[in-house]
């Protein structure tokens, strides 16, 4: 046999081993959190003292838990702040290094402190993070080549990607649409990526069992006739992924320039208003599913869906401007989920005779934001399709999709991950005063 036949027989079986183990860790990852955000509340009403001030022990609890988040990236794993996707396509592509240790224990305790103190944040970062992560310590404890070693990196974190979802083939997909310029695809690659992900979710579904994350129904597939109305969704969503990506950034860059002090006192403050509305408006904060199930079982207005989507667009931004652990995913979902229901209502009014179920623009405002944000058009349409079980909703998601990505495009936007790698680069080597002053001189010269 071949030198390099075993290395791929080896490959495949650390890819098993990768995936397993990323199933596991991020399905613990995962319980961790739902055991914290069903106990956090009760707990606090039993010994809270003041009855009376309820509000105030929701405030002081999640200001607490979302300093203790961001103080431990900030002190212990500077590389494992917001989504992290970037820092894996950043090690990928040689131009960052990962601790990789230090990442797992920090992304998967400050994630825990972050996700679980009910930030406008995601899982999936972190999942996909350590992931990677993991694939990275299971390689570099054998003898293998700097691009085998990548690979088994990228098979980590669409692994992690996978579990979070219950999406294999998203998984899959995310990898060589996202990091196309870093992983090649070719047959060990995709055979490797693809035994993670289906292992990861295997591991997955044995230890929480196998349901849709975003159970819809059956839904009717709109006539060919009505497919021009997604065009124009599409457009709409087009502007909402750029609007999105450049809030991020802004926001992100104005709480990093902060002193030490200020910072602090800004964590606190964010986090003692995450508590405030998580008390007297829950669905505004949180991973945004509490949302999405609201937007989809109850006959809700719209002025109420869109009051809803501007205070989570804007706890999005905070939240993840903080540092602490956690993903866009998720957060993206509920948005396009609030924005599409919208549309659909507005939709039905004026063309009452064209009427489209207001959740066929629920799951197709899923994919058309991630699309227009990550600039990942097929990993989202198959991401949403296989959380919610819609694939009959394939041609408007294409149309939308497909859209979205161009109207983003042409405004002059670029993919949020591809933005966040570069600035983290920038600032590693430049400082983030130096590195916001570059973007106001570019700005000025635009």
């Amino acid at each position: 046999m071949r030198k390099r036949e075993k290395e791929f027989i080896l490959i495949l079986f650390l890819s098993v081993i990768i995936g397993m183990s990323v199933g596991v860790i991020v399905s613990l990852f995962h319980l961790s959190i739902d055991w914290v955000l069903n106990h956090k509340v009760g707990m606090l009403e039993h010994f809270w003292p003041w009855q009376n001030y309820m509000w105030l022990g929701y405030m002081l609890l999640s200001s607490i838990m979302v300093f203790i988040s961001v103080y431990l990236v900030k002190h212990y794993s500077p590389e494992a702040g917001g989504s992290g996707i970037q820092e894996i396509e950043g090690v990928v592509g040689n131009k960052r290094t990962m601790n990789h240790i230090r990442v797992i224990i920090v992304k998967f305790i400050g994630g825990l402190f972050s996700i679980g103190g009910s930030m406008s944040m995601g899982r999936e970062g972190p999942s996909v993070q350590i992931g990677g992560a993991f694939g990275q310590l299971v390689s570099k404890r054998v003898n293998l080549r700097k691009e085998d070693i990548n690979v088994l990196i990228a098979a980590g974190a669409g692994a992690g990607l996978a579990a979070t979802f219950n999406a294999p083939l998203a998984g899959l997909l995310f990898v060589f649409e996202e990091m196309r310029k870093e992983i090649r695809y070719t047959y060990i690659p995709v055979q490797s990526v693809l035994m993670a992900t289906v292992m990861s979710v295997v591991s997955l579904r044995l230890m929480v069992g196998d349901n849709t994350p975003i159970p819809v129904g059956n839904l009717t597939t709109p006539d060919v006739y009505q497919l021009w109305i997604f065009i124009i969704f599409g457009i709409f969503f087009g502007l909402l992924g750029f609007v999105f990506n450049k809030y991020l950034v802004i926001f992100t860059s104005a709480i990093d320039n902060l002193n030490t002090l200020k910072a602090n006192i800004l964590t606190l403050c964010i986090g003692g208003g995450i508590g405030l509305l998580l008390y007297f408006y829950p669905n505004s904060v949180g991973e945004g599913y509490s949302a999405i199930t609201l937007a989809l079982n109850e006959n809700v207005a719209i002025s109420t869906l869109l009051i809803l989507f501007a205070i989570r667009f804007l706890t999005t931004m905070l939240s993840y401007g903080t540092g602490a652990p956690g993903g866009i995913f998720a957060p993206m979902l509920a948005l396009g989920t609030l924005f599409g229901v919208a549309f659909g209502l507005i939709i039905n009014e004026i063309f009452p005779t064209f009427y489209i179920e207001p959740l066929v623009f629920a799951v197709v405002g899923m994919s058309a934001l991630f699309s227009a944000t990550v600039r990942a058009p097929i990993t989202g349409i198959v991401l949403v399709a296989e959380m919610t079980s819609s694939f009959e909703l394939l041609m408007p998601l294409l149309i939308t999709s497909l859209c979205a990505v161009i109207t983003a495009n042409a405004l002059g936007g670029r993919a949020i991950y591809t933005v966040l790698l570069k600035r983290t680069l920038k600032i590693s080597k430049f400082g983030v005063k130096n590195t916001q002053n570059d973007e106001i001189k570019a700005k000025k010269l635009d």
